[in-house]
This record gives C-alpha cells, structure tokens and sequence, in this order.
C-alpha cells in the first residue's frame, strides 16, 4: 500500500541547546531530590496549562512570567530552567495545542466509515466541529502580539495542517484501492477539500455564528461534489504544488 510523506519533518519548537537541556533532565535517572521523568512531565504539562491561560486572558505583551508560574504552583526557577524566555514558551504552548488538535480523529466520535464516500464526510465533519467549537478561534489568538509571528504560522501549517492532509490522502488512497491514485494527486484532493471547508466557514463565521448543523451539511455536499468529479481525479497528479 503507498504511505503519503512529506520531505520536512516535524518542525522543532525548541534550540538544538534547549532540547538537549530538556533531554537531559528527562532521562537522567531520579536521584535524591530528583524528581521522575513522570513527575517532570506532569510539572511541564502543569506550566503548560497555566501559560495558555494567562496568555489568553492578559495578551502575549501584557503577561508575566512571574504569573505563570504561580499559577502552576512552581518556582520562577522551575519556569525559566523549562522555558527561559516568553517567546519560547509562548512557542511551546501553540505547539501544543496544534499537535493535539492533529491528533488522529479516530478517538472520539466512533468508528471512522470504511466506505471512502462516509469516510470522508466523517473527516469533513471532525474538521467542521472543530471550526465549530470557537477552539479555532482561541488558538489564533494566540498568534496575534507575540513574537516570530510566521514561525509560529510555519508550526501550525507543518505539524497541523499537513498532518490533517495526511490523514485525509492516505483515506484517498486506501480507498481506491481498484483504481490505485497516487500520493501526490491524493494529497491535491485532500487540500482541495480542506480548502473548500475553511474557506465556506471562515467566510460566513465573519458576519455571523455558523451552526454546526449547517456545516455539517456542507461538509456532506462538498464530498459529494468532489466525488462527482472523480473521473478528473488523476489529473490532480500533474496540477502544480
């Protein structure tokens, strides 16, 4: 079966120093006074937690480490060692969140539909719901004020937008399996759908409140029309990145 992948890897949120530095302190063996690698993950997820509150709540300029930090109930201390300037916890935080809005969609909402039609509009809803849900909306707050505004941009786009393409190509592929397509028109049709979801909600959500009902509708209509194209399907193999 042919896997889609991308040539760039997954984009690094921290330094090459600070990864390291991170590293270390995770898998260094607990001593006297050290705490686990568990206890370091649970303090890190704590601070997490913490800062995207603040962050939403006072703006990226207005909000103070010192805040964070005693928010989450540790020392500034603690905070710097972790995250030593705003910008890379501001970083860490967005990474965050994009990765787990990319997380695979099969946890929630049931079984995903083998029949690639279903298939499909079961993604389309998936990606509806969460446009839906104002979590969007939250999650571009963040990218407003703050620092290396397009390398935060560049991080959501790598670790969740192509991750959602992935998912919907390798749906393309598994799913015409009669009628093999290849990976670079699967991933052209995977945009395409994505584009034509975003671009309607995002139209509409800006004067006024899009239900979820109707979205869902036309999430089912959009599959519906790219499937009625299907014979132009292979032709998406030649079309420009």
């Amino acid at each position: 079966m042919s896997e889609v992948t991308y040539e760039r890897g997954e984009f690094q949120v921290m330094t090459k120093h600070e990864r390291a530095a991170a590293s270390r302190r995770i898998s260094a063996r607990p001593g006297p006074g050290r705490p686990t690698a568990a206890r370091v993950e649970a303090i890190n997820r704590t601070m997490l937690i913490a800062a995207r509150a603040e962050f939403k709540r006072s703006g990226y300029e207005a909000t103070r480490m010192e805040a964070i930090a005693l928010a989450a109930g540790v020392s500034k201390a603690t905070l710097y060692d972790r995250y030593p300037t705003k910008d890379a916890l501001l970083r860490a935080v967005i990474a965050d969140r994009v990765a787990t809005w990319s997380e695979d969609w099969d946890s929630e909402g049931g079984p995903v539909p083998s029949d690639l039609r279903q298939r499909l509009k079961h993604r389309a809803h998936k990606l509806m719901q969460y446009y839906c849900s104002g979590k969007l909306q939250l999650l571009e707050r963040l990218f407003t004020g703050g620092p290396s505004m397009n390398e935060l941009r560049r991080m959501r786009h790598e670790v969740g937008h192509q991750r959602t393409v992935q998912v919907i190509a390798q749906d393309i592929i598994d799913g015409t399996g009669d009628q093999p397509i290849p990976p670079r028109a699967a991933i052209r049709l995977a945009e395409m759908l994505m584009a034509m979801l975003y671009g309607w909600w995002r139209t509409h959500q800006e004067i006024r409140r899009v239900t979820r009902e109707e979205a869902f509708a036309y999430a089912d209509q959009a599959v519906d029309i790219l499937f009625e194209g299907r014979a132009a399907w292979a032709a998406a193999q030649s079309a420009g990145p």
